[in-house]
């Protein structure tokens, strides 16, 4: 019996390798994200992260400032392709995040989290939509983000349906237009909350300058339901002009909105009356690569939320490459919030960061990083919203400064 498994292994092997060869036209593409790692703070014992309240989203500055594991499992396959080139695709996203408390985390558990970010399916190359594309599905949508204090600016990714990218007259110029809903997100995730809204989000991009660069307008027009007490629809609009500069490029973005569109970076909108009625904001980001050895990203903007609050900030991370595989970087920042008859609010942050990278240049991943930051902070932002690092509960107390040392790895493909 034995003798015989020994001979039909070949046989086995040849089936498998020949149905390898099959399938390679179909093959599953494979894309993710993470990072994670370990780190102690001077006060607490375990890491600590600085986070001023008020700034939106992760809008706090990231290097040595991530407490958590997370990451993003991304699969796509394709469905099928047209000898005329048309191709229908399938993605799907899974995302994990964890506290780093020890080896087995369950996920279910102590704030540990699973979550669907992508499930959809496009139709690309479609001869009636001038090479552009159709979908339909659950997926992160043409954002736009400041990798440095990964603030997502410009995203309205969800659930939803569009067409995209489709070319307009003889021009580079293309045109997208999508339809995203939102079920009651800010209440326990029922439907009719004061945040369920239908968003129509179009965008015209790749208007060639020139010389002078590329322009991208957009336009964001919120219907919040009907049956909702106080409801409140809202509308914003977008620019950001990008331009070749210091061998990487410069973006100027402005926006204005009201109502439950008022920013484009609420995924949650607001539809009742009060707080963040209406906003403007306005930002700069420079990422530079002015040799093999420098490279960095620079961005500072001003957000003023009416009747509520303002937001500043600025931010560098210089990059220096000794070799392919070394480098070293920093960070320096703050953020201002200044609410409405209240004391500015105030968050100091630097950091600093030896590498070991895979390649030079500023996007080059995986690397890994150890690092040291030091936080410093106001009264005011100890004691108001929460408070920096937990305000006068937190492993800081009275204190207004705080430090922390480790290790991370980030990495992307």
């Amino acid at each position: 019996m034995q003798a015989r498994r020994l001979k039909l292994l070949p046989i086995a092997a040849a089936v498998v390798g020949m149905g390898l060869a099959a399938g390679s036209a179909q093959a599953l593409d494979f894309h993710g994200y993470l990072r994670s790692g370990i780190g102690v703070s001077d006060k607490s014992g375990g890491q600590v992260c600085f986070r001023l309240p008020g700034v939106p989203g992760n809008g706090n500055f990231r290097l040595g400032n991530e407490c958590e594991t997370y990451s993003e499992i991304e699969l796509g396959q394709s469905l099928y392709e047209g000898k005329d080139g048309v191709k229908f695709d399938y993605h799907i996203m899974e995302a994990f995040v964890t506290n780093q408390n020890g080896d087995f985390e369950n996920l279910a558990m102590n704030g540990n989290q699973a979550a669907l970010r992508q499930n959809w399916v496009e139709a690309k190359n479609l001869p009636f939509l001038s090479g552009g594309s159709a979908w339909v599905g659950k997926r992160y949508y043409q954002r736009h983000d400041i990798h440095i204090n990964d603030f997502f600016y410009w995203d309205t990714s969800g659930p939803g349906a569009g067409i995209e990218k489709v070319k307009l007259g003889s021009s580079d110029m293309k045109g997208s237009f999508a339809i995203f809903r939102r079920n009651g997100t800010n209440v326990g995730n029922t439907a009719n909350g004061n945040d369920s809204t239908t968003a129509y989000d179009a965008r015209i991009h790749d208007i060639n300058l020139g010389s002078a660069g590329s322009l991208e307008a957009g336009l964001l027009f919120n219907v919040a339901d009907t049956n909702v007490p106080n409801h409140k629809n809202g509308t914003s609009i977008m620019a950001e002009w990008s331009l070749p500069a210091l061998g990487g490029v410069n973006k100027l973005f402005a926006t204005s909105g009201s109502g439950s569109a008022n920013a484009p970076f609420f995924a949650n909108p607001n539809n009742a009356p009060g707080d963040k009625d209406s906003s403007w904001g306005i930002q700069d980001t420079l990422q530079w690569q002015v040799s093999p050895q420098f490279s960095g990203m620079l961005a500072a903007g001003y957000y003023d939320f009416k009747n509520n609050y303002t937001w500043d900030f600025i931010g560098v991370r210089p990059v220096w490459h000794f070799s392919e595989y070394f480098k070293l970087q920093g960070e320096l920042s703050q953020n201002w919030v200044k609410p409405q008859n209240a004391d500015q609010r105030t968050l100091f942050h630097i950091a600093i960061a030896p590498t070991i990278v895979s390649g030079g240049g500023f996007w080059t991943r995986p690397e890994l990083r150890l690092f040291y930051a030091y936080n410093k902070w106001n009264d005011a932002a100890r004691d108001g919203w929460g408070g920096v690092a937990g305000g006068t509960t937190g492993p800081y107390g009275t204190g207004t400064s705080g430090s922390t040392i480790g290790f991370q790895v980030e990495a992307w493909w």
